[in-house]
């Protein structure tokens, strides 16, 4: 697979989100750290790979890039709407 593809992205995008979902539902590490924000751990998730994405345009990976805010994009609409929150 290269690098620089839409696929690669997709799949580092979904390694972050996909920790932080598991550390919600299958420990109560968030309910120790984070009592009062249920999302601390998804909005940490979308800020690692934001981070990564910022490297990547720079290193000129624009597809691989893409591809992360693809799912990133994505998991936050998910997670709105499972969580039902409400916005504005």
């Amino acid at each position: 697979m290269q690098r620089n593809s839409y696929l690669a992205g997709v799949l580092v995008g979904v390694i972050a989100p996909g920790f932080a979902y598991i550390i919600s539902t299958y420990t109560t590490l968030q309910q120790s750290l984070f009592s009062d924000k249920p999302i601390a751990f998804y909005v940490i998730a979308a800020v690692i790979n934001l981070i990564i994405v910022r490297f990547s345009f720079r290193a000129g990976q624009d597809k691989f890039a893409k591809g992360i805010v693809l799912i990133t994009f994505l998991a936050m609409l998910v997670l709105i709407f499972a969580t039902k929150l409400k916005v504005g």
